[in-house]
Order: structure tokens, then C-alpha cells, then sequence
């Protein structure tokens, strides 16, 4: 690493479509209710970034400002509030399209670890908002941002990718009845 190169580095490089804009082709279902889905997480993400001036540098908080510290710690409840209800709708949808389309019933391996990845997801962001403090805001913010560029990156390549193929399995069989 060069002067000036931090551990923010490796996160800027490793995900260089983050910033903002669609999601990578490879992430894309072709699903178009949950490929919005996750282009309104690809926005959280960026939104969350821009909470804090230099997330990935900053060791604490403590550094900033107390207005700075105050409008970073409202900026990242008011996310954080937005992402909680999203991930709720989002996989009451998604498992109820597993429910709909029988894949429930006839893959269930695969559905149980599609929904206990959900699980998993939802456990760490409630955790993530269980050690809110306004010392370490910026700790949880990086938290949050490995957590949903794990979920874009993991979860929807792993999971939602199957899904769709089972959804339009589904769809081609009962085209040609």
C-alpha cells in the first residue's frame, strides 16, 4: 500500500460499483419487482456512506464535531429505520414467492437456507442498531456497509439468483400447458 493508503482501500477497489448507479450485471435476476429491490439497497448503501464524511478512515467519532456527531448519529437512525422496514418487505416478498410458486414445498433445502440467511441478515442489522453509540457511529457504519455489500454480493448471487430461475421454471412450464 502507498502513503496516504488505508484499510478503506480494499473496500473501495474490491466494490467499485458501490458508489452509485445500477447494479453490475452479474447481480442482475432478471427479476424486475426484486432487481428494483435491490437497486433501493444499492441506494441505501450510498446513502449510508455519505453519512459520515471519511467512514472508512476514522477511528471514532469522538474526532468530529458535536453537530457533526449529532447530525451523522440522525442520518444513521433515519437510514437505519428505512433499511429495517425494507428488509421486512423485502423478504416477507421474497419468501412469499417461494410459498406462491410451490418452490417451498418441492426445494425446501434450498428455501430454508435462502430464509435463514434472511435471518441472518436481519439479526446482524438489529444488532448493528443494539450497539448504536455516538462515540462509535462510525464503527457501526462501516459494520452496516460490510453487512449490505455482503448481502449484494452473497445472498443475491447465491439466493435470489435460484429463485428467479425456479420463478421462471415455473412460468415456462405453465406456458407450455
Amino acid at each position: 500500500m502507498g502513503q496516504g493508503e488505508g484499510a478503506a482501500s480494499p473496500v473501495r477497489e474490491s466494490r467499485p460499483w458501490l458508489p452509485g448507479g445500477p447494479l453490475p450485471a452479474a447481480l442482475v435476476t432478471g427479476h424486475a419487482a426484486i432487481d428494483a429491490e435491490h437497486g433501493q439497497l444499492l441506494s441505501s448503501m450510498t446513502s449510508l456512506r455519505r453519512i459520515c464524511t471519511d467512514y472508512a478512515a476514522l477511528p471514532h467519532c469522538r474526532q468530529c464535531a458535536a453537530s457533526t456527531r449529532r447530525d451523522c448519529e440522525s442520518g444513521l437512525i433515519s437510514l437505519l429505520g428505512d433499511l429495517l422496514a425494507f428488509i421486512l418487505d423485502h423478504f416477507v416478498h421474497e419468501e412469499g414467492i417461494m410459498r406462491d410458486t410451490l418452490m417451498l414445498a418441492v426445494d425446501r433445502d434450498v428455501c430454508e437456507a435462502h430464509i435463514e440467511d434472511h435471518a441472518a441478515i436481519s439479526a446482524k442489522v438489529q444488532q448493528i442498531v443494539s450497539r448504536l453509540e455516538p462515540d462509535h457511529l462510525v464503527e457501526r457504519i462501516r459494520e452496516l456497509d460490510q453487512l449490505l455489500s455482503r448481502w449484494l454480493t452473497h445472498h443475491i448471487a447465491l439466493h435470489d439468483v435460484l429463485l428467479v430461475r425456479w420463478i421462471d421454471r415455473q412460468e415456462f412450464a405453465s406456458l407450455r400447458r
